[in-house]
């Protein structure tokens, strides 16, 4: 009898779940459908002399994404739902929010466990341009820590399902402001940097920790290379500093993107990943494996020098890890991979699979 109900309640809280998600995209996909529908017709026919005289319009866009990782403990199929809104207010300011919604289903010791459901705002800010090289961000917006936060975590973005190991650090918002832009030092290079203070806050959906910091590095616009310097101050019960290097290049002669980050911090840990992506664009290659990518990525961590209880979700101890994946694009909106990874710890190493489809949409 006992082993009746527990099924029941787990049925129950897989339902419960599953309508939440399709109600959020139901919402999702039809806020999108009205945006299509009142953007086609005759006024899109507008000839572009007279596109000055048109103000900005909000645009919604975003994304949904189903992923699946296997491995030998456990299978966990993992939906999200992150829509995000842009509203235009004059030419000299923009608001921005995103909604994430995510749930896991995990299948572990031959038994389901108790669905959870995961809501955040992970943006919701104000960009003031206050002039050619400076912007002001008020509200909520992600903390500008190395780059996997801020550029990479979109699921229709980032090359691999899984995140780095090291991305506990940088997987926080913050509310409360932030200035940031980029200074041109000569013609072939440029000075990007931000700087912010976000302040506590306990809320469920919308919660931040006290702390300060700031990014700053040199782009380089014919190579299309960046390398930056970041760092970070917690100012809660327990305070500590994080340091964080990244690089990014974006080769011309071939279709390859490299990217790395590594972090320093007494308190959290000492890591770094490293991950190549190349493009299969060459005419060399058949149609079909044109719309395709290959991924690669190599990473390590290894545990923090001094205990102390930081609140991050870090690895529990020192870890080796290797990603090799591919990306096949369905459409230019739909995307569908596989990835392979291996772990090497001291008393963990065991393989992991990963099948994900994700869709991007945009009014």
């Amino acid at each position: 009898m006992k082993g009746d109900r527990k099924k029941v309640r787990l049925a129950m809280n897989l339902q419960k779940a599953f309508h939440l998600l399709l109600t959020i995209f139901v919402a999702t996909a039809s806020m999108l459908a009205q945006g299509q529908s009142g953007g086609s017709g005759p006024a899109n026919q507008t000839s572009p002399n007279l596109e000055k005289g048109v103000p900005p319009i909000p645009i919604i866009t975003g994304g949904i994404a189903l992923n699946t990782s296997f491995d030998p403990h456990e299978t966990v199929i993992g939906p999200v739902v992150a829509p995000i809104i842009l509203v235009p207010l004059g030419r000299h300011a923009l608001i921005e929010s995103e909604f994430e919604a995510k749930s896991e289903v995990v299948h572990t010791g031959g038994s389901f466990e108790p669905v959870t459901l995961e809501k955040g705002v992970e943006y919701a800010q104000l960009d003031l341009f206050l002039g050619k090289y400076l912007t002001l961000v008020a509200g909520r917006y992600a903390t500008p820590f190395a780059i996997y936060k801020e550029r990479l975590d979109a699921r229709w973005i980032r090359n691999l399902p899984a995140e780095p190991l090291i991305f506990g650090v940088g997987d926080n918002s913050s509310n409360g402001g932030m200035l940031r832009g980029a200074l041109p030092l000569s013609s072939g290079a440029q000075l990007t940097y931000s700087g912010y203070f976000s302040a506590l806050a306990n809320n469920q959906f919308a919660g931040s920790e006290r702390q300060t910091g700031l990014r700053t590095g040199l782009f380089f616009p014919g190579p299309r290379l960046e390398a930056a310097f970041s760092f970070n101050r917690r100012l809660g019960a327990e305070r500590f500093n994080n340091y964080g290097v990244d690089f990014t290049w974006n080769a011309r002669s071939v279709p390859l993107d490299i990217r790395s980050e590594a972090l320093i911090s007494q308190a959290a840990g000492y890591g770094y990943w490293v991950e190549a992506a190349y493009r299969l664009s060459s005419s060399r290659f058949s149609k079909w494996l044109r719309r395709s990518q290959a991924v690669v990525r190599g990473e390590q961590y290894f545990g923090p020098r001094v205990a102390m209880d930081t609140g991050l979700e870090m690895p529990e101890g020192d870890a080796n890890r290797i990603f090799t994946g591919w990306n096949y694009w369905l459409t230019d909106s739909v995307r569908a991979g596989v990835a392979y990874g291996r772990q090497f710890g001291a008393e963990d190493n065991h393989n992991i699979w990963t099948l994900g489809i994700s869709y991007r949409f945009v009014r």
